[in-house]
């Protein structure tokens, strides 16, 4: 028979067995939505939370450790230095490595009173990282792809103040200009660093003048200014204070030397940050660009806002721009440094970044090499304590750690915690996506039990197809046919059924987690290779629960069926 033909009889079949057919496919439609929707509820999970969390194929090294009467102890003698960090790189697989520095001096921090009527204080832990580590995520998180976007597409408006201008825009010369807190993050950025000898200061860079000479190179001209702490009435040093004018009559630093007054009120984006607690004087300078991890705010949100009497944060875009000062050298626990040597500094929040310390603030890597230098010494300013690598790909990272253990390096808490996290991910998606695969085989079996007793109630139908001239093949083809016929329905329903299912889902979690920062758009992530699969396991499936009947059927004497009458 002609294939044309035969396909005309498996649609009339199928039409006249609407009910049965129905029911026949359902289990193909459950196993093969259960399919899709795990393989899109791991790829999700992998893609849009855990990878944000725990990028994969970004890795964090330390040295290696041993536990010594249960405390790690670092078991190489040899300094990790820009040396091995050149060693790291170089490990096929590896695209990029950066060294990362965390505090080795007291430090304490405060803030808080614009958010929630009063300011909280706290021990502060800084990480120092490269600007190019932390960039991507922070331009993402900000999303700054979109408001350049929006701005290109205004006309740039007069202004006075940054009230004048719309949101994600500031105040600047009159003219409103686009704000990106992200740019802000970069390793350029100085700080004055008074100092005594150039042992206070980084490797490289001399104390001139009582500062250290990077810090003051490097800042813009009309900040490079000294300033008048607000409020100041002298610093007991035997400067003259004119306090009706409310600037020093004869400013000097450290030598005697004269130098330029800028007042109270310091250039547009800088502030006056003194010397040392005691001063009234300071040089005009821009706040340090703090990075803060989302954790942070989750725990507020859920844990301390009710404590505090304070509302929860509906976003992280409230946080941009917040300041908050830094006391470096002054500690609530540890010992204090010398009061000559503290310093007291304001930040501002200028992004958010898994990356950063989940009970710390991620500053730039440079800034806080000068810190140690200044409060410890320039040896330790030196040394990393960790490894941030980048690879080619997930596949890659395997090698990767390999390659890292012969060189005396080991995961980080935080890598282990994320290929942990990773393993178990994949195994429940794994396990799920088996459970799919076993209520496709009990759908095939159930199939293989319908399609026996179709064979058997058309066995006539079939005789006489037989007695027409019918092949063996062509009767196998006809089974067959309607068995693919039912899977391509199967596995489309199916497919359909998964994604309305993870589509209520990520509604339901919407609405759920409203409040929860970070949230991703969706828990799903459905490759293109899975409507396709499903469509094909729910035909696989179909096709092969009918091979026994259409073996049987092929195999009938048409002649013993048409004598049984």
């Amino acid at each position: 028979m002609r294939v044309r033909r035969l396909v005309g009889l498996i649609v009339a079949n199928l039409a006249t067995q609407r009910l049965r057919a129905a029911l026949t496919i359902l289990g193909i439609v459950v196993g093969t939505a259960l399919l899709v929707f795990f393989i899109g509820l791991g790829q999700g999970l992998r893609e849009r939370v855990l990878n944000r969390i725990f990028p994969v194929n970004q890795l964090e090294l330390e040295p290696r450790a041993v536990q010594v009467f249960g405390i790690e102890q670092i078991a190489s003698d040899v300094p990790l230095d820009d040396a091995r960090i050149a060693q790291v790189a170089r490990l096929p697989g590896v695209v990029r490595a950066f060294g990362k520095q965390k505090s080795g001096f007291p430090a304490r921090l405060w803030g808080g009173k614009e958010l929630i009527g009063y300011n909280l204080f706290t021990e502060a832990f800084f990480d120092g990282m490269p600007a190019v580590v932390l960039r991507s995520e922070l331009d993402t998180i900000e999303d700054v792809a979109a408001k350049r976007r929006e701005a290109a597409a205004r006309t740039a408006a007069r202004c006075d103040v940054d009230l004048d201008c719309l949101a994600g825009q500031g105040c600047r010369d009159g003219t409103c200009e686009l704000v990106v807190w992200a740019s802000r993050f970069r390793d350029d950025l100085a700080i004055v660093l008074p100092c005594a000898a150039s042992a206070d200061c980084a490797q490289g860079v001399g104390c001139h003048g009582g500062r250290c000479g990077s810090g003051h190179s490097a800042l813009p001209a009309e900040a490079a200014a000294r300033c008048l702490l607000p409020e100041s009435a002298g610093n007991g040093r035997g400067l003259e204070f004119d306090r009706e004018v409310g600037v020093l009559a004869r400013p000097c630093d450290a030598q005697g030397d004269f130098c330029p007054i800028a007042g109270s009120a310091c250039p547009a984006g800088t502030y006056c940050a003194g010397d040392d607690p005691d001063t009234v004087l300071g040089w005009c300078e821009p706040p340090l660009p703090a990075v803060l991890n989302p954790l942070l705010i989750e725990v507020f949100n859920s844990d301390m806002a009710r404590s505090l009497g304070a509302a929860p944060l509906a976003s992280l875009h409230a946080l941009y721009g917040i300041r908050f000062h830094v006391a470096f050298g002054d500690s609530y626990f540890a010992k204090d440094a010398a009061r000559d040597r503290q310093q007291v500094k304001q930040a501002v929040v200028v992004g958010f970044s898994r990356k950063a310390p989940e009970l710390g603030v991620a500053l730039p890597l440079s800034l806080v090499r000068a810190l140690n230098a200044r409060f410890r010494s320039q040896a330790a300013a030196q040394v990393y304590d960790a490894v941030l690598i980048e690879t080619l790909s997930n596949e890659r990272v395997p090698e990767v750690v390999a390659g890292a253990e012969k060189l005396g390096f080991q995961l980080s808490r935080k890598s282990r915690a994320a290929r942990t996290v990773g393993t178990v991910v994949f195994v429940t998606a794994l396990a799920l996506i088996l459970l799919a695969f076993v209520v496709l085989l009990v759908a095939a079996a159930q199939i293989a039990q319908t399609f026996a007793l179709l064979v058997h109630e058309r066995r006539r139908e079939i005789a006489v197809l037989r007695a027409l001239g019918a092949t063996r093949g062509a009767v196998a083809f006809l089974v067959l046919g309607e068995a693919a016929v039912l899977g391509v329905s199967g596995g489309t329903l199916g497919v359909a059924l998964a994604r309305a299912a993870a589509a209520g889902v990520d509604l339901a979690a919407r609405a759920a987690l409203a409040g929860v920062p970070l949230l991703p758009d969706g828990f799903f992530a459905f490759p293109v290779w899975a409507a396709p699969l499903g469509v094909a396991v729910g035909i696989v499936f179909c096709v092969a629960g009918a091979l026994g009947p259409a073996r049987r059927a092929a195999q009938m004497d048409p002649a013993e069926v048409l004598a049984q009458g």
